[in-house]
């Protein structure tokens, strides 16, 4: 029974001994383990506890990421062992959405300049159906209202404007940040 027990332990303690060396050739372990567990002074018993014990605490841990609609051509590469054609078919679908995007981005701004014009317009319309009535007025001889008409028109018109420009100007700055 102990000697199975004995067996059972340097078998695993061979085990670890070929994980630690096969840790070490890869760089994972630091020089200050390798030097302390190569140091003649200590018994060899200790020696294999600490690669024991070493084993038992050392991890390693590997993540990546990556942005974009494509992934990198490593990961690429390996769509193709799923799928039939997963790379081709995973390029094609981001050039699908990129053209979509653009798309919607083109009419979106068309739409916009659309709208501004069209706001351009009425405002002109309604400045001269403004000034015009102010004009009416005065020459029937309503002079303060065609005055109050008249200023409240032209304010009107210059706060729209004037906050237009802000607004325009605040989305601007909100799209390059």
């Amino acid at each position: 029974m102990v000697d199975e027990f004995t067996e059972q332990h340097s078998e695993e303690d061979k085990q670890d001994k070929r994980e630690f060396n096969d840790h070490s050739d890869e760089g994972i372990i630091a020089e200050e383990i390798q030097t302390i567990i190569e140091d003649p002074e200590i018994p060899q018993d200790k020696r294999d506890r600490i690669i024991k014990a070493f084993n038992r605490v050392t991890s390693i841990r590997q993540a990546s990421s990556f942005s974009g609609p494509i992934p990198p051509p490593q990961i690429l590469k390996g769509y193709n062992d799923v799928v039939k054609d997963g790379a081709e078919r995973i390029v094609i679908m981001a050039e699908k959405q990129s053209n979509h995007r653009m798309q919607l981005e083109d009419y979106a701004l068309k739409e916009e300049l659309k709208q501004s014009r069209l706001g351009q317009i009425f405002g002109f319309i309604l400045g001269l159906v403004g000034f015009g009535l102010a004009t009416t007025l005065a020459m029937f001889g309503h002079e303060a209202i065609a005055g109050i008409f008249g200023t409240t028109t032209i304010l009107g018109l210059v706060t729209v404007f004037v906050l237009g420009k802000k607004a325009q100007q605040k989305d601007l700055s909100d799209k390059s940040e």
